[in-house]
């Protein structure tokens, strides 16, 4: 009796720790942005959140080119951007209202030149995962001076 309940209690503890671990994660995105508004498909500049570098899944980033930039465009489609960049490199889902990249590019003198990418999403999806298309309604660079790239 007793050694079952000691493996009960382990169990219960275990159980916990993780439930309160999971919980506490800072990267994760429940409601599918950071950004407040990005929820509306519009987003006050001046409030902009970016996560930090440090928490991105793919921490290197991308390597990407002028020419796949300057193809995302107000009203592309989310599958369209996957296909020329990539999956989003933080814990954003398919359903979330913004996306967030760490890009690296190439400069005229072959140095690499590291930059964040942000995308907001218009609100046709209200979460329910259907056939429902997403379409990128914004834009943003950090530093501001990456938007040279698009």
């Amino acid at each position: 009796m007793k050694k079952s309940l000691h493996r009960y209690s382990l169990l219960v503890t275990a159980a916990l720790l993780l439930t309160v671990t999971g919980c506490s994660q800072k990267n994760i995105m429940p409601n599918g942005y950071l950004t407040p508004g990005a929820q509306h498909g519009s987003v006050d500049s001046n409030k902009l959140v970016f996560p930090a570098p440090d928490k991105a899944w793919q921490k290197e980033g991308a390597i990407v080119t002028h020419d796949d930039i300057a193809k995302i465009q107000v009203g592309i489609t989310k599958d369209s951007i996957y296909k020329l960049i990539g999956t989003p490199h933080f814990s954003e889902g398919f359903n979330a209202h913004e996306w967030d990249y760490i890009l690296k590019f190439y400069d005229a003198n072959n140095n690499v030149k590291t930059c964040q990418y942000k995308i907001i999403f218009d609100d046709s999806n209200k979460g329910i995962t259907r056939d429902d298309e997403f379409f990128a309604t914004e834009f943003y660079w950090q530093p501001a001076s990456c938007a040279k790239y698009s």
